[in-house]
């Protein structure tokens, strides 16, 4: 059966891209990776597909991660990679390419908000309207509309990048963002193990690991078994037995970088909004917050209430289904649920 008007919201992110179908939710959530013939001339697959092929892929295959710090780095590969998605997500033939809401990262560039929509539109999109990913993450993350708050501040933590911002009225009063993301919590778990047992993880074994402990502060941890005989994470510990202890304070610390940054932000802004922040608190999102503690740690150190979304992974995609679902959401009174173009 052929389409006709299909209305999708992309989140391409560092890790990992989410699309929504209108009147459908969520239709896909894949590594941002593509895997292409050595010469570059053949696309060989896309997404989870493609991230396995890091470790496995032999010298007539290469694996591009097109997406660095929240933004388009490989304009082609990006390209590629969206349209097949689209396709997949879809899973049926077209009349008409599909009119796409994708999410922009916060306080990104002329250059970067250019590389995006190019890139999507080369992908094939009859139409493209980007909308800041702060903004489309307190709406798809928050009970409450933001339009019926005061200011409130989102806080982004992906895989690559950190963005947070302020929305108050439905718009985004200000925004940032910072390179730090879950990949830095990898990194860290890697130099553990590097200091204490002499070895060198891959990252998707660090990543594991990070998930296995869940959490960033020791009394929340999921696991602190000792692993070894290779059953867990593979050859590398057959014969070593290692212990997760430690780690999750390691993460906790290992956050100071975004909750230092999060707090000069907000002592630079108005004595309103810092009141406002207080009383509304944050709203944490992305795939990160999934670890357990980082409401707490962040609460303790900034002195506001955190509140973490309900699927903090998906509120971006969610937001953007918001969008689809009422596309006046983004000029209702003239300002409302601004920041879109």
């Amino acid at each position: 059966m052929f389409g006709w008007n299909i209305d999708l919201g992309l989140d391409i992110g560092s890790s990992v891209t989410r699309i929504y179908q209108r009147g459908v939710g969520i239709v896909l959530a894949e590594p941002t990776a593509v895997a292409f013939s050595s010469d570059g001339q053949e696309l060989l697959a896309v997404g989870s597909e493609a991230n396995s092929m890091v470790e496995q892929s032999a010298g007539d295959t290469r694996v591009v991660f097109p997406v660095r710090f929240g933004v388009i780095a490989d304009h082609l590969a990006a390209a590629q990679m969206v349209k097949e998605m689209i396709r997949r997500a879809i899973g049926r033939p077209m009349l008409l390419m599909p009119r796409v809401v994708a999410a922009l990262t916060t306080a990104a560039t002329p250059v970067e908000r250019a590389a995006l929509r190019s890139a999507v539109q080369s992908a094939g999109a009859r139409g493209v309207r980007l909308v800041d990913r702060t903004l489309a993450a307190a709406i798809g993350g928050s009970p409450v509309a933001p339009a019926d708050h005061g200011a409130r501040l989102i806080v982004s933590i992906g895989g690559g990048i950190t963005e947070y911002g302020v929305v108050s009225q439905g718009r985004l009063v200000w925004g940032r963002n910072l390179r730090f993301g879950g990949h830095d919590l990898d990194e860290a778990i890697r130099k553990m193990m590097r200091n204490r047992y002499g070895v060198t993880l891959a990252p998707a074994t660090a990543e594991q690991m990070k998930f296995q402990v869940g959490a960033v502060v020791a009394s929340m941890a999921r696991s602190r078994l000792l692993i070894g005989g290779g059953e867990v994470y593979g050859e590398l510990f057959r014969n070593l037995k290692i212990t997760l202890d430690g780690i999750p304070d390691l993460l906790g610390r290992a956050l100071s970088p975004v909750i230092n940054d999060i707090g000069w932000a907000l002592a630079e802004a108005s004595a309103e909004q810092r009141a406002e922040v207080k009383s509304n608190g944050i709203l944490l999102v992305g795939g990160t917050a999934l670890l357990q503690g980082i409401p707490q740690i962040m609460r303790e150190r900034l002195g506001v209430p955190v509140v973490r979304a309900r699927e903090p992974a998906h509120a971006v995609a969610l937001g953007l289904g918001t969008i689809l679902q009422d596309p006046t959401k983004l000029s209702r009174d003239g300002h409302r649920y601004g920041g879109a173009t």
